[in-house]
């Protein structure tokens, strides 16, 4: 009941780029393929996970060859959450929403036209993200109250667009930018 009345932040994808829309945990949970276009459906990796309750952690390394991409779309939802993800290479696509309790999140990536969405909502949040040899990177960094906390570390980016949202409590944003 609860869950049908929350609203949650929902990361969609539409005409190749991700933004944040509000939506039901409901809406979430049955359109997958909201996250899927031509561009990155077939020869990349895609990835669908959904974690309730308790010790949530989740770590994923996807790994392509060629302009395929790879696709990951995670809920967290509640207790000790965490998500250590690597993508690598070119036309990425990360969703990640951790709703409620200790949240965490990292990224190592590299590549091109990578997009990537993050959103932290409650307790005690932290976003660490490395992009390294990277461009034309999109990303979306959302934390919604309690501890907050960014750190993006950008070596050798180009093309870059980076929105970052905070609402709340503890905040704080560390951009770090090295080379180009």
């Amino acid at each position: 009941m609860l869950r049908c009345a929350a609203i949650l932040t929902i990361v969609l994808l539409s005409f190749n780029f991700l933004s944040a829309q509000l939506l039901s945990e409901a809406d979430l949970l049955l359109q997958p393929n909201e996250l899927l276009n031509a561009s990155n459906s077939g020869g990349g990796n895609d990835a669908y996970i959904q974690q309730i309750g308790t010790n949530n952690d989740l770590q994923l390394m996807q790994s392509q060859a060629g302009m395929e991409g790879n696709l990951a779309r995670v809920l967290q939802s509640g207790d000790w959450n965490v998500a250590i993800i690597s993508q690598t290479e070119t036309g990425n696509k990360l969703a990640l929403i951790q709703k409620g309790t200790n949240n965490y999140y990292e990224l190592i990536g590299d590549g091109s036209g990578n997009e990537l969405v993050n959103i932290q909502n409650g307790m005690d949040n932290r976003i660490v993200q490395q992009l390294l040899n990277s461009s034309q990177v999109s990303s979306e960094l959302v934390q919604v109250g309690n501890s907050n906390e960014i750190i993006q570390v950008l070596e050798n980016v180009q093309g870059q667009s980076f929105t970052v949202r905070q609402i709340g409590d503890g905040m704080k944003v560390i951009i770090r930018q090295t080379g180009n």
